[in-house]
């Protein structure tokens, strides 16, 4: 008993240490804007309003009226959510008309409604485990991905980002006979706007045999003739072909999503992800449903934002900023310091006009500067960055 109060002391102080450790971490890199106000292409921090190119609301829906009508109407008749998962009666009658939406829009068999967008890899992961017997993934994968890629345990690889040869180099290098590979990859890369080659990985994955996975977050809503993401974009079907998705940005609402076969998305409805978590709130799934309604039935919100995302980038090229020119509406760019980048972030904040500084996946060590344009955005808005940052650059 002796032995056993001394271990919780010396557990407790560790756990006082660590806690005290923590707060002085926390504290040392508390963000120093709090936003203040729903994400539009005007948005609130700390007490002041900025013309605001961040975050990840492409077409400012976070705060249409139609969302916030739906979310409001959701909470009131089913409350907060229905305090289980969905294998102890929480599936609710919004979580399956979620997924019947979700089916449709994606022109998929059936479509899983999980929890949050950063749960469908984990969750597709264990669908795949049994079906897979190596896994190769894009080194400059979101975390979500390269957090997950050894759940299923099995052997996993890098190759190098965006680069169908070394993934066709890692592959000859590293499967044996009769192994079944799982690439992984972002759909696009949000730091700088890359989108993922995957005709090109197709073909590699038809020589092995093997599955694709996205991380398509980013590109759901986004891109392709029906904002079915990078798949759509580059016309591709294929049952070898899976994704995950999300509802939190270009939706503007939250949770995850995954279309596909109604076998493989019943094992994802078998999975621990769905049967462990509870189900989303109320308020997001009603939010989800209309979002869908909404960029389905008009499709000039998408083209409005492709149309954006030329134009700042565009601007972004005659300053002599390197960025990759595709309709997705971001982009990011290096200087010579770390001291440079932190100037000229700051020097736009003191213009009214707030851009990102960022440290993230495939940012490297000092991180990067960059810019996300929505939909929303005006003419005169997207000029009056371009021109302030010419002067501060």
């Amino acid at each position: 008993m002796a032995n056993r109060r001394s271990f919780l002391a010396q557990a407790s102080g560790a756990v006082a240490f660590l806690g005290l450790g923590m707060r002085n971490l926390l504290a040392q890199f508390r963000p120093p804007y709090v936003m203040e106000s729903a994400p539009g292409t005007e948005t609130t921090f700390n007490g002041k309003k900025y013309l605001y190119f961040g975050g990840t609301g492409y077409y400012t829906l976070q705060n249409h009226p139609a969302l916030l009508k739906a979310a409001s109407e959701a909470l009131e008749k089913y409350g907060m959510h229905s305090a289980t998962s969905r294998s102890f009666y929480g599936t609710t009658a919004l979580s399956l008309a979620v997924e019947k939406r979700a089916a449709e829009y994606y022109g998929a068999e059936d479509a899983a409604y999980l929890p949050s967008g950063y749960l469908t890899n984990v969750a597709g992961l264990q669908a795949l485990a049994s079906k897979v017997d190596v896994v190769f993934i894009d080194d400059d994968s979101h975390y979500s991905l390269t957090d997950f890629a050894g759940v299923i345990g099995k052997p996993v690889f890098t190759f190098a980002h965006r680069d169908p040869e070394d993934l066709r180099k890692k592959l000859q290098a590293q499967i044996k006979p009769r192994q079944r590979p799982l690439i992984l990859s972002d759909g696009v890369f949000p730091l700088f706007g890359q989108i993922a080659p995957v005709p090109n990985y197709l073909k590699v994955a038809k020589e092995y045999d093997s599955y694709i996975w996205l991380d398509d977050a980013h590109s759901v809503g986004v891109l392709g003739e029906n904002g079915r993401g990078t798949y759509d974009y580059f016309g591709l079907k294929s049952e070898r072909l899976l994704f995950g998705g999300t509802f939190s940005k270009a939706f503007g609402a939250h949770g995850g999503v995954i279309p596909g076969k109604l076998e493989f998305v019943e094992s994802i409805r078998e999975g621990h992800v769905l049967n462990g978590a509870t189900s989303s709130p109320s308020p997001a799934a009603a939010s989800a449903l209309m979002s869908m309604d909404l960029l389905a039935n008009h499709p000039e919100m998408r083209i409005q934002l492709w149309k954006n995302a030329k134009k700042v980038k565009a601007g972004l090229g005659k300053l002599g900023i390197p960025i990759d020119d595709t309709v997705f509406p971001a982009a990011a760019w290096t200087l010579k310091s770390n001291d440079e980048m932190n100037r000229v972030h700051k020097a736009m904040m003191d213009r009214g006009i707030a851009i990102q500084r960022l440290h993230y996946a495939g940012g490297g060590a000092e991180g990067v500067l960059r810019v996300v344009v929505f939909s929303t955005h005006t003419e005169e808005q997207i000029d009056r960055l371009t021109e302030e940052l010419g002067r501060v650059l």
